[in-house]
């Protein structure tokens, strides 16, 4: 079957909860330099998977002008959408829709309430109706893709999806659905305004964190390069299990801030966490709304970093508190002394280790070759010193 350039431009919905509002702070610009903060070391067991116990060091060339970054990068997120969770009941009242671009997509999707629910219902387009100001609208759907045509492109299963006529232009809309649905089946609305000016954006200096650290962003409803003075946001995080915490967003020196969630230890390993945000404002009189989510890794503080690296001419020696057995790597940049006499970047080192709960001190070692052929000699200078727990994929610490 030939789908549709609506079938192929579908974009995936989520559910969503609300907490916690705020009004909008400008979105600024992030440098790279964003260094991990210590929080209190923690005693948790080995993971089940096998740990390498074998001591390895590895080094590579890297030339002075390279652009390897080490340090956390900034993330940013943009989103033209918005979507909200409904019941049958619902939407067989009817259901407010604001569509403030015209040609608007929306997606009508059933939600599973477990893993094993196959008994759900999909929303036929041609049962369908449209209003504004109380007046039912004739033809107000350039384009529909049943279930079945998303079903067969295997991206959409048990939804549906209409496209509103331009002509109807903005404003605040009803979508009634007239065949009969389960009073109690949930299904998620998403409204995807392509070609908007209007964009929520979403800054993270970083996408890793640690347990209990305070996370800093960024958030506002833009038109253009211009941020809407009155946007505002509420927000909550999903953990891996799916599960939705609610959380406080405050405002210090023009960021938002919300506490990264703690009690971790059941979180599947390497799995990822959502800050989601739901977000409102108005631009001449139109409102706009939006949604976002942006993705970022927790860990829990295993070891740390207890002073500054002993350069020596093979090697530097590094000082960790581990509390928690495991593989631990560190890692940096190395610079030499050149022939006039100036530090010149020259290799990448890392050296990785098993070790037990307790004071350590681990030798980061440098190839001499690499640093005979780069010409470079002592004194030598490490720089973007990291930590890694590679035993539960997790970054502790930069300097």
């Amino acid at each position: 079957m030939k789908l549709s350039k609506l079938t192929i431009g579908l974009l995936t919905a989520t559910s969503i909860m609300l907490c916690g509002q705020l009004s909008a702070s400008s979105l600024v610009k992030i440098g790279d330099s964003v260094k991990t903060t210590e929080q209190d070391l923690v005693t948790i067991a080995l993971p089940e998977h096998k740990v390498e116990q074998q001591a390895v060091h590895y080094s590579q060339r890297i030339s002075a002008d390279s652009q390897l970054k080490l340090a956390p990068q900034a993330y940013n997120s943009s989103s033209d959408e918005y979507w909200f969770e409904v019941s049958g009941k619902e939407l067989n009242r009817g259901i407010a829709v604001n569509v403030s671009q015209p040609g608007a997509l929306i997606r009508l999707s059933g939600k599973r309430s477990t893993a094993i629910d196959s008994a759900m219902q999909s929303i036929d387009p041609a049962h369908l109706e449209l209003s504004k100001d109380n007046n039912k609208l004739s033809s107000p759907f350039s384009q529909s893709v049943s279930q079945e045509q998303l079903a067969t492109a295997n991206i959409f299963p048990n939804s549906s999806a209409v496209k509103l006529n331009k002509t109807l232009g903005t404003g605040k809309f009803n979508l009634r659905v007239t065949q009969a649905l389960d009073n109690n089946q949930r299904y998620i609305i998403n409204v995807k305004e392509k070609n908007s000016a209007h964009k929520l954006q979403v800054a993270l200096p970083k996408q890793s964190y640690l347990s209990g650290e305070t996370l800093h962003f960024n958030a506002g409803i833009y038109r253009g390069e211009q941020v809407l003075a009155d946007s505002s946001h509420q927000a909550f995080i999903k953990l891996p299990s799916g599960e939705k915490q609610p959380v406080n967003l405050t405002v210090k020196d023009g960021q938002y801030r919300v506490e990264v969630p703690q009690g971790l230890e059941a979180a599947p390993l390497g799995k990822l966490y959502e800050l989601h945000l739901s977000s409102q404002a108005t631009d001449n009189g139109t409102r706009i709304k939006r949604n976002g989510k942006v993705a970022f890794a927790v860990a829990r503080q295993t070891a740390q970093l207890t002073g500054e690296a002993e350069v020596l001419n093979d090697q530097a020696l590094v000082a960790l508190e581990v509390a928690s057995e495991g593989r631990y790597e560190v890692s940096a940049l190395v610079s030499g002394t050149d022939s006039r006499g100036q530090l010149t970047r020259v290799m990448l080192s890392r050296s990785a280790y098993y070790l037990e709960p307790g004071s350590h001190k681990v030798a980061l070692n440098f190839d001499t070759a690499i640093l005979a052929d780069a010409g470079v000699k002592a004194p030598y200078k490490v720089e973007n010193l990291r930590l890694m727990d590679q035993s539960r994929m997790a970054l502790l610490a930069q300097q």
